[in-house]
């Protein structure tokens, strides 16, 4: 009963801890959009009862969840591919692809970005973006070889913005993010409505986005289209070539496989729930699976994109092809020992047997009182060692009761040799 009552309590401990969810810590920059999509996602992870939670750790801003990623403090983070890249993690998914939007207030005059040179930019900053921003439209000033003294730059937020322009303090706006977002389309109204009915913003160009992509890892050239902030005349009445970037969703490189593909798995399951809330999960993505990228995908989020995941065979066919080798030679074992202990068992009774015999025999042959009374101890000896409670290995109930039965006749024949003998008979002792 002990036994099988620890037998049940293993296996509900080994139930609970199989059963008990994954919590995976997530750096997500402190509020932005992005707390509040992966809030929501949480939501949905607990409320289907999944197998992995979330644990948000918010942070300054997008690069310190890079370096929290880095450092080994959490198994994700959203990090944004301009920015230096976790080398210890890898993408899960492309939760967003950003692109840069410069836009000058009517009446402006710029036909592509080196003609901002000499003039002034207001660069809108969030909480979550800390110094990217800047650091985004250094990197552009570098492929125009224009010192950053020749562009003045002014960091603003969105409240911000109508005023600035109402004093003309800034000749043209810098926002860096979803095109399709509020934060691009607020101010980009906000400057178009500052020359009232004189004309439309002009959009100005990166031209040399290309080239910009090709020397800068992570940054991609991208275009905002042909009437994207919507208005009559088209806002921007043509394409524009920018840059732009992905915020992008990393796990550890030496998390493991089957837990990035299953969060993988159940973002993108959920991301149409969350939009209704988050809009910007509309803009969750998969990532290429081909290899050699700049930016790796994790091999379990590349396993479960292309229909690859391991089977539970596949993941512990070692692991069963060992336990059963290890279990063969334990049964194996425990066979031989059993053997031993039978044949023990055999030759055990097999020497009580004779010895009893040997007694009967005799004790019919004995000269004396004397003799007779050293063989009935000897067959004290015999009961004594068959019954013992310590012996190894017991002997079974047909050995028994033939030992038994042998010792009884010996018994028997000691107390006839002793009326032979002239002597009066002792108490028959029971066997």
């Amino acid at each position: 009963m002990a036994a099988v009552a620890g037998l049940v309590a293993v296996a509900i401990l080994s139930l609970y801890f199989y059963e008990r969810p994954t919590i995976l810590k997530i750096a997500v920059p402190h509020g932005g959009e992005y707390q509040k999509l992966f809030v929501i996602l949480n939501q949905e992870f607990v409320h289907g009862h999944e197998e992995i939670r979330l644990r948000i750790v918010q942070t300054s801003d997008e690069a310190a969840a890079s370096k929290a990623i880095s450092e080994g403090h959490v198994d994700l983070a959203v990090v944004r591919s301009d920015l230096p890249m976790p080398t210890n993690a890898s993408t899960a998914l492309i939760l967003a692809h950003d692109s840069v939007v410069i836009v000058a207030p009517p009446g402006k005059n710029f036909t592509n970005f080196s003609d901002l040179k000499g003039h002034t930019i207001g660069v809108i900053t969030t909480e979550s973006s800390g110094d990217a921003n800047r650091r985004l439209l250094a990197t552009i000033e570098s492929q125009y070889s224009i010192e950053p003294k020749d562009i003045k730059v002014i960091d603003l937020t969105a409240n911000d913005l109508a005023r600035f322009l109402r004093n003309r303090q800034i000749d043209a706006l810098f926002v860096f993010g979803p095109v399709d977002s509020p934060q691009i389309s607020g101010p980009v109204t906000t400057v178009s409505d500052s020359g009232g009915a004189s004309g439309a913003p002009t959009f100005v160009p990166i031209l040399e986005a290309s080239a910009l992509a090709e020397r800068t890892p992570g940054l991609d050239a991208s275009q905002i289209l042909r009437g994207a902030f919507g208005g009559s005349p088209s806002r921007p009445p043509e394409n524009v070539a920018t840059i732009g970037a992905t915020v992008r969703l990393v796990a550890r490189n030496d998390l493991d496989n089957s837990i990035v593909g299953e969060v993988t798995r159940l973002i993108l399951a959920n991301r149409a729930v969350a939009a209704t809330t988050v809009p910007i999960a509309n803009h969750i993505e998969a990532p290429s699976t081909d290899k050699g990228k700049v930016l790796p995908t994790h091999p379990g989020a590349a396993a479960f994109l292309d229909g690859e995941e391991e089977t539970f065979f596949d993941k512990y066919s070692d692991m069963i092809y060992i336990g059963a080798m290890v279990g063969s030679v334990i049964v194996s074992g425990l066979a031989t020992l059993a053997s031993r202990m039978a044949v023990s068992g055999h030759a055990r009774f097999d020497q009580l047997l004779e010895t009893a015999l040997t007694m009967l025999k005799s004790s019919r042959e004995a000269e004396s009182l004397e003799a007779l009374a050293k063989l009935e101890n000897q067959i004290d000896d015999i009961l004594t060692q068959s019954l013992a409670v310590t012996a190894k290995p017991k002997l079974d109930n047909h050995q028994l009761a033939a030992l038994t039965l042998a010792v009884q006749q010996a018994r028997l024949a000691i107390a006839d040799r002793r009326i032979e003998l002239g002597a009066r008979p002792s108490p028959q002792r029971p066997a």
